[in-house]
């Protein structure tokens, strides 16, 4: 008999769930048993002379002899094979915190007891049924009882509702072990072929392996063959990515539950894998970042389901944006402080045409005057198009800290690194790197937003399955100096991809106001969730804390442009306005009218004395644009190409870094107009805005 697509996606969920789940079962089994200080730990149910324990979690002002409390039991994940009841202990503890008696159960399973799947079940009925056997004396309701559960534990937990039968025969039955509510994290829920699914015929083979995994015919204890009216509220978390327990199948357990009229929700989590809910484990800074997002996420949602029950009060606890590809790490309070109890702001944007640009920035200055109207703010923008986080990185000080401390920055990069400059991955991180520490080192009080724009070229690079270059290295830096981000590129392509937004819509590299619009609603709802229910004025200021070791001991943390009377220079060179009506290529209007080094005399000789560990020339690079020759404390000759592939129609401004991770020293470099040049080019112009030196006094620090 052929198999179908489908069924293979079926029997994916089984095998996989029957083996180990994507959470790691073998490192699970390490936490067994599990010992948890705080909690009180009961034995729910005896099997022969095993004993199987419940950890039960109080909130701190319960009184179980005059009130009752909604109650959550959570059932491990491990394939109905391994596990621990120490994967819930985060949940619990929120739980308690927030006002919920939660509990995390023991069962039997394969590889300590010997049992299949349906004595899974049988052993998570017993805990629904003893909750509330056990009601009045632990101060529950046993009204609001909810069963929860990730992989296996979240089939368990939704055979309790979904199942009839399987019941302990030494057990009073006439108590309901159905629970009242249900929160379920990538359960599997579909064991066996379901008609109107659109799988074809399983195999005989196995049918009868899966049977002799699940201890009954299959059919018996797949949750989704039994749905019908009437069944407890539910809420699933579910991985868009999970090849273990594919999220198809959830998505058709969920049409099912509401066409029978019952209430159940669907949150589904783009790029999560089977899992994705647990706390964050490993030394994978990057994954570490985001198991924490998505974990803060799932309990903040499963705080708002249980608000809808009626079983919470107030506001949920956890700090966290609910939106795929919106990070808020660290903090934004400082800002909150200065702006609400100072009364007075200093908010700064750097990036390049899209900051520049009438965009995102203006709509950001609106909402911020809007929340805070009688706050006076200084607003500093700092775009300047075609120009890469290196360029900001030495301009920081000159565009933006000048200015005075900065309370809030908002900095983006991503598309200049990618298209304009088209950096390595060390030169995003060195360019991005070198503006968040230089900034903590003006002001270590200083909030930040960072933002990856997005152009075709990123977006067909995440259609292909591959990571934007200079986005994810950006977010490297983010991570590790706990920057709050925005995905904008990750964002815009799930969008364009389920059909709720078009490219033309988006506006395109440079935004249109639906674009701008997106970004400013993403980069505003950190600061939202960030100030969200805080007393301002109990605030007192944080310094953010700065790692010790940088990601590139090479970043232009210490970044300036010196001033162009430090360059010693032969007579072939001026310092003056070219005589830019005579020049072929278009001017964009911010670098008339201002003094340049130039000439294009071939061999033409400067040089600088520096202090500092890199060296580069800003310059703008039009249709003429030459080459020069350098070296570095009289060492070899080197040349280094200006022509750039936007110069043939603009005098295009950019940043070419000479030489980096230099020893923090004094310096010399010298520099001279080469014969030679590039092919497209029609001259050999050489005009210098400033030199960009990462300076050696705070380099590295």
């Amino acid at each position: 008999m052929a198999v179908s697509r489908n069924t293979i996606l079926l029997l994916s969920v089984v095998t996989a769930s029957v083996s180990l789940c994507a959470c790691s079962v073998a490192s699970a089994q390490n936490g067994y048993p599990p010992e948890f200080a705080d909690s009180d730990s009961v034995v729910y149910k005896q099997v022969g002379d095993v004993s199987l324990r419940m950890w039960l979690f109080n909130p701190t002002d319960h009184n179980a002899r005059t009130d009752t409390r909604p109650a959550v039991v959570f059932f491990f994940g491990g394939g109905w094979k391994a596990g621990t009841p120490a994967q819930f202990e985060t949940h619990c503890r929120y739980l308690a915190s927030r006002g919920i008696i939660a509990a995390t159960a023991d069962y039997r399973v394969a590889t300590r007891h010997g049992v299949t799947a349906d004595a899974c079940v049988e052993d998570a009925k017993s805990a629904v049924r003893w909750l509330r056997q056990h009601a009045s004396s632990l101060g529950i309701d046993p009204d609001r009882v909810c069963a929860g559960g990730g992989s296996a534990g979240g089939h368990t937990a939704c055979c309790t509702a979904l199942i009839q039968g399987l019941d302990a025969d030494s057990e009073d039955v006439s108590i309901s072990s159905v629970p009242n509510a249900l929160a379920l994290f990538n359960p599997a829920v579909m064991l066996a072929h379901l008609d109107g699914f659109g799988l074809g015929g399983i195999p005989e083979e196995k049918e009868a392996d899966i049977a002799t995994r699940t201890g009954v015919p299959a059919v018996q204890i797949s949750p989704i063959h039994h749905v019908r009216a009437n069944m407890p509220p539910t809420i699933i978390f579910h991985g868009m990515a999970d090849t273990t327990v594919p999220y198809a199948t959830a998505e058709e357990f969920s049409k099912r539950m509401l066409a029978a009229g019952n209430q159940c929700e669907l949150k589904s989590f783009p790029e999560a894998q089977h899992g994705f809910f647990n706390a964050p484990k490993g030394n994978n800074a990057a994954r570490r970042d985001r198991s924490n997002q998505w974990h803060q996420r799932t309990l903040l949602q499963l705080d708002k389901f249980l608000q809808s029950l009626g079983w919470l009060d107030g506001d949920a606890t956890v700090r966290v944006v609910d939106q795929d590809f919106v990070s808020l790490r660290g903090n934004v309070t400082n800002s909150l402080r200065q702006f609400s109890v100072k009364k007075t702001g200093h908010v700064a944007f750097i990036g390049g045409s899209i900051t520049e640009m009438e965009g995102y920035r203006p709509r950001i200055c609106e909402w911020l005057q809007h929340r805070f109207p009688d706050t006076d703010f200084t607003f500093t923008a700092a775009g300047i198009s075609s120009t890469c986080s290196n360029t900001g990185a030495f301009r920081l000080q000159r565009d933006v800290l000048a200015h005075g401390p900065v309370d809030l920055l908002f900095v983006e990069f991503a598309v200049n690194d990618d298209q304009d400059a088209a950096h390595s991955a060390d030169a995003c991180v060195q360019g991005m790197e070198g503006i968040i520490r230089h900034l903590r080192q003006h002001n270590p009080n200083a909030d930040v937003v960072m933002t990856h724009f997005v152009n075709p070229g990123m977006l067909n690079t995440l259609s292909g399955g591959e990571a934007i270059l200079s986005a994810s290295q950006h977010e490297r830096v983010a991570r590790h100096y706990q920057i709050p981000s925005v995905y904008l590129s990750k964002k815009v392509g799930q969008r364009i991809n389920d059909g709720s937004l078009t490219w033309k819509q988006f506006g395109g590299t440079h935004p249109g106001p639906a674009g701008n619009q997106l970004a400013t609603d993403m980069a505003t709802s950190i600061l939202s969730t960030g100030w969200r229910g805080i007393d301002a004025a109990q605030l007192r200021p944080i310094a953010h804390p700065t790692p010790r070791k940088m990601l590139l001991s090479s970043s232009f943390a210490n970044g300036a442009l010196l001033p162009l009377d430090r360059v010693q220079h032969d007579a072939e060179w001026k310092i003056s306005e070219p005589d830019w009506k005579s020049i072929a290529g278009g001017k964009r209007s911010r670098f008339l009218g201002i003094p340049l080094l130039h000439s294009e005399v071939p061999g033409a000789l400067a040089s600088i004395s520096f202090d500092g560990t890199a060296i580069g020339i800003y310059v703008l690079a039009g249709p003429d644009a030459g080459q020069v020759e350098f070296r570095i404390d009289d060492d070899k000759w080197q040349t280094a190409e200006l022509y750039h592939r936007y110069s043939k129609g603009l005098h295009y401004p950019r940043t070419v870094v000479l030489a980096a991770g230099m020893k923090p020293a004094a310096h010399r470099l010298e520099f001279r107009i080469a014969a030679s040049q590039h092919a497209t080019s029609t001259g050999t112009a050489v005009r210098i805005l400033a030199v960009a030196v990462n300076e050696a006094a705070t380099s590295g620090s």
